[in-house]
């Protein structure tokens, strides 16, 4: 569905280019776009008190939006930041999910797309609660390979609770 409406003539995309340490959203602002990564890596992260925790990556071939602020409607907890220059197509939400509830099918792929979107999320609840550093790299490596290759080992220690002297350490072990 993804793919279909990229090109659909019923969704403007405008292409966006971002240099690193630009942002796509900050905490605060409104989310009311939706954007794929066509090149780059995007990471989502947030701040408790004076550490920033990152809770999500964005990188070729995936969306990139504060998805409770796009569903809620709420202003983003979340900033959404370019790890390395990245270029990407966005869209207003509205268009898109227009464009998603306009026939049977794409309504059926869109709800498809959300739940494997809130499988993923489950999958890291459950992944920093009960498995140990050594277990969470693991998982990271068969769910997303290309994570490793793509985004700095500061983010994904972050991402993964844990230090990069601890990443460093288990990936070479």
């Amino acid at each position: 569905m993804l793919e279909e409406s990229l090109q659909s003539k019923d969704i403007h995309w405008k292409e966006i280019n971002l240099k690193r340490g630009e942002f796509l959203i900050r905490a605060g602002e409104k989310e009311n776009h939706l954007a794929y990564v066509l090149e780059g890596a995007l990471r989502a992260f947030t701040y408790k008190g004076e550490e920033e925790f990152t809770i999500r990556f964005a990188y070729t071939g995936s969306i990139a939006a504060s998805i409770p602020a796009y569903f809620n409607n709420e202003a983003s907890d979340v900033s959404i930041q370019a790890i390395r220059q990245s270029k990407l197509l966005q869209c207003r939400k509205s268009e898109f999910e227009a464009f998603a509830a306009s026939t049977r099918e794409r309504l059926l792929q869109y709800n498809h797309l959300l739940k494997e979107l809130m499988g993923t999320f489950y999958e890291r609840e459950v992944d920093l609660l009960t498995n140990s550093p050594a277990e969470r790299i693991e998982r990271v490596r068969k769910r997303s390979p290309q994570v490793f290759q793509e985004i700095p080992h500061k983010y994904i220690a972050s991402y993964l609770r844990m230090s990069p002297e601890t990443l460093s350490r288990l990936l070479k072990s």
